[in-house]
């Protein structure tokens, strides 16, 4: 049996395939006028073999779905610096490929011309996969028609033109138009006239038809900037850039995609609408910890019934599911691997799918699931715009606090008017996104060094976190507030961040020693995770105030039994001077403080505060020799039963 290449791809794989800078150019504008649903869009659209493939793929009524078409054009990677020259020759090959498809179609009438521009088209499909991407084996796309003539029009277009002459008209058309469009000496040989022939064409109406074509050719490369190979190696700084800025207005586009949502239901709804149009990904679950601990499939998004039947221990180290919550990260799955869980196997057989990635995500009622995405391309989950997408659906699905009606009574004299606060918070987000955006920058420029990228990480966690604390401002009054969503976090590690962040720029410049002591056994738990690392940056930042001229700080965790249950403890310990009676007497109370400057007296009322939110404890004791904090956190947080890790060998 000859070995053909596969010419379709998944449609996961066919989100990595490179699209021409141009074309996405001129839709964004025509999807900004709001001309979507006029012929000149698709007109546009269809000059892109990737873009034209992704969007017939999509279901019928998606035309009412603007954000999210927008998001799937802004995220769309491009040809761009050294391999647009490459691309812009395969592209032309496509279109005049499609051109004398839909060309002798027409002439010969034995097929519909549009689906014979289509077949042409995506006739060199896998060219256009990004070189960086990593695709696995390609499959048929069964969903192009129900026969399967367009997929066997482009797995065969190159193929001798006489194994053809029984084949589909289809079939036969677009091996012709191949040949025509990438033989100099086409319409002179033998094998090409005889085709011509079955089709009652002569010699010299297929020479004319070809240079028809051609110069469409070279008047839609002049349209999308793609006439020229000229490849300007100055340019890769400015296509990062772009890049990135592209990736922030998708960004955008999702915000506004799942802020259409009603409900829980409706913002998983919208996900698996994210999931099918940006990523490919047509199968999918939803799996969370049910009441007894184990992972079951929930009905957030629609899974075959046999899934039910399902019921993963939280410690089955051997599952990606549980491992994607214990570890706080993806995990991937392959059929076919050694030590897989049998469970796993059976997911992906119910799904229908040979592999799967599992994704930690924050549900709507506090819980943490994990997402079963079918199929999807490899390193997912390092893709920006996944990780806005999960980000984006668990903002939607986090419950909305109601704004506090103002007090019948007179406001004090000092307050600040709340017009005034919604201008200043909206005046501050604008600096935190400039800023947010070059520290992705700099990643983009720094490499792959993984001290710097950590660096880097925590920046972009900490600008994150004051933008969300800012954003929370004018949300409500802070007794109104619900319970923060939560995520599944390492205690020890927002330790660890806290004191890497705060050393250059806290800790060493104020001559104070800082120690550790992290308990290994202390486990991942549903945490809100900002929270505590407020708490522990206000309770350092005292510390170290405290000791004026210097002293030694340590962060202690450890495992207790409180109150009949396993908590947390994290002790926050100084060897400042203590703390006066009188102070120590009121240390929670709101008070005005004796620091000066810019000080409210506020942190630790604010602390304590925060970590009853997380249903926790805040206390201290204080001597001559210095002051202890103590946090305790419940491994229980609303309702959700701790999450359990199974160690092996040596781990």
């Amino acid at each position: 049996m000859r070995e053909l290449s596969n010419n379709l791809l998944k449609k996961s794989e066919l989100t990595a395939c490179l699209c021409a800078p141009g074309v996405v150019a001129e839709a964004l504008e025509q999807l900004m006028r709001g001309e979507v649903a006029r012929p000149e869009f698709a007109a546009c659209v269809r000059c892109d073999p990737v873009l034209a493939l992704r969007i017939r793929l999509l279901p019928a009524d998606f035309g009412s779905q603007q954000d999210l078409l927008r998001a799937l054009l802004l995220a769309a990677p491009v040809a761009a610096g050294a391999v647009q020259a490459a691309y812009a020759a395969r592209w032309r090959q496509s279109i005049a490929v499609a051109q004398l498809s839909q060309m002798l179609a027409a002439r010969a009438g034995v097929a519909d011309a549009d689906t014979a521009w289509t077949a042409g088209l995506i006739h060199n499909l896998p060219d256009y996969l990004d070189p960086e991407a990593t695709a696995q084996a390609a499959d048929w796309l069964g969903e192009l028609d129900a026969e399967g003539w367009l997929g066997d029009a482009a797995r065969y277009h190159a193929e001798p033109l006489a194994l053809g002459r029984a084949a589909h008209p289809l079939v036969r058309i677009v091996q012709l138009a191949y040949q025509l469009a990438t033989r100099a000496d086409a319409v002179d040989s033998v094998d090409v006239r005889a085709a011509l022939a079955a089709l009652q064409i002569g010699a010299g109406e297929a020479a004319q038809l070809l240079a028809d074509s051609q110069s469409q050719v070279y008047q839609l490369a002049q349209r999308f900037g793609l006439a020229d190979a000229v490849v300007s190696t100055q340019s890769a700084g400015l296509d990062r850039l772009a890049r990135l800025y592209a990736g922030q207005a998708a960004q955008s586009a999702l915000h506004g995609h799942f802020r259409r949502a009603q409900g829980a239901e409706q913002v998983f709804a919208l996900l698996r609408d994210a999931l099918r149009v940006l990523f490919g990904i047509e199968r999918a679950c939803l799996f969370a910890p049910a009441a007894d601990g184990s992972l079951r499939v929930t009905p957030l998004i629609p899974a075959p019934s046999g899934l039910g039947a399902l019921a993963i221990p939280p410690d089955d180290g051997h599952s990606a599911l549980p491992r994607a919550l214990t570890r706080n990260a993806p995990q991937q799955f392959e059929r076919g691997e050694a030590d897989a869980a049998l469970a796993d196997e059976q997911i992906a057989r119910l799904l229908g799918v040979s592999r799967f990635l599992c994704q930690p995500l924050a549900l709507h009622d506090g819980r943490i699931g994990v997402l079963v995405a079918g199929d999807a391309l490899s390193g997912l989950n390092m893709s920006p715009l996944w990780r806005f997408t999960l980000a984006e659906c668990a903002e939607a699905a986090a419950p909305v606090p109601a704004l506090v009606a103002p007090a019948a009574s007179a406001a004090p004299s000092d307050a600040i008017p709340r017009d005034r606060v919604r201008r200043a918070v909206h005046e501050v987000a604008n600096p935190l996104t400039i800023m947010r955006n070059y520290v992705n920058l700099l990643s983009d420029r720094l490499g792959a060094d993984s001290s710097v990228q950590r660096d880097l990480g925590i920046i972009g966690d900490e600008i994150e976190r004051v933008a969300r604390i800012v954003r929370g401002i004018t949300s409500a009054e802070e007794a109104s507030l619900p319970a923060a969503s939560l995520e599944l976090a390492s205690v020890n590690s927002v330790v660890s961040e806290l004191v890497r962040m705060a050393l250059g720029t806290l800790f060493t410049p104020n001559k104070v020693n800082v120690q550790i002591d992290l308990n290994p056994d202390v486990p991942p738990m549903p945490l809100q995770k900002d929270l505590l690392k407020q708490v522990l940056f206000n309770l350092a930042k005292n510390a170290v105030e405290a000791m004026h001229a210097g002293g030694h700080l340590k962060f202690t965790t450890r495992m207790v039994m409180a109150d009949g249950q396993r908590q947390v403890e994290i002790e926050v310990a100084d060897t400042g001077p203590g703390l006066p009676a009188a102070v120590a007497s009121h240390l929670f109370e709101p008070v005005v403080s004796e620091k000066g400057g810019d000080h409210a007296g506020l942190g630790l009322t604010i602390s304590r505060s925060l970590v009853e939110r997380m249903n926790g404890l805040l206390s201290c004791t204080s001597t001559p020799q210095g002051t202890q904090f103590l946090i305790r956190l419940p491994t229980l947080q609303n309702g959700q039963a701790p999450l359990t890790t199974t160690r092996y060998g040596s781990m």
